[in-house]
């Protein structure tokens, strides 16, 4: 198979119909031999670069943050977060992140182009889906 099939077939499929898929299936073997007959296009677009923020580790952040108080206060600052706001964390999230981008900055990444396929299939032959393997 080559690399336009192959992407022809991932994007036929995607991950979550293969999840759905499996659950209609039971444990065992199964026989898995038929011809698709698959057709339309496949438009590839552009590598492009793009900017990505730096991002902080967050356990180093946590150490260094941690590293200045004292084991009382370490200790108090676990039981608070086990209870945090889900709004405060987020917020706190956001701050660290200015604080890094005005640190570090940027970096630049090659991204693949996007794809776009418009295709159909068609099961041209092959054995009952259900039946089991010898």
């Amino acid at each position: 198979m080559n690399a336009v099939q192959t992407i022809a077939i991932s994007k036929l499929i995607g991950e979550q119909v293969e999840k759905d898929a499996r659950k209609k299936v039971g444990s065992g073997s199964y026989a898995a031999d038929f011809w698709l007959h698959v057709s339309g296009e496949i438009d590839v677009g552009e590598d492009y670069m793009r900017k990505v923020p730096q991002k902080a580790k967050p356990w180093d952040l946590l150490a260094a943050a941690l590293s200045r108080l004292n084991g009382v206060t370490v200790e108090a600052i676990v039981r608070d977060a086990m209870s945090a706001a889900p709004e405060m964390v987020e917020n706190i999230k956001k701050q660290a992140e200015v604080a890094i981008q005005a640190i570090k900055g940027t970096t630049e990444t090659m991204c693949a182009g996007r794809v776009n396929a418009e295709l159909q299939v068609e099961v041209v032959s092959g054995v009952i889906p259900d039946s089991k393997a010898a």
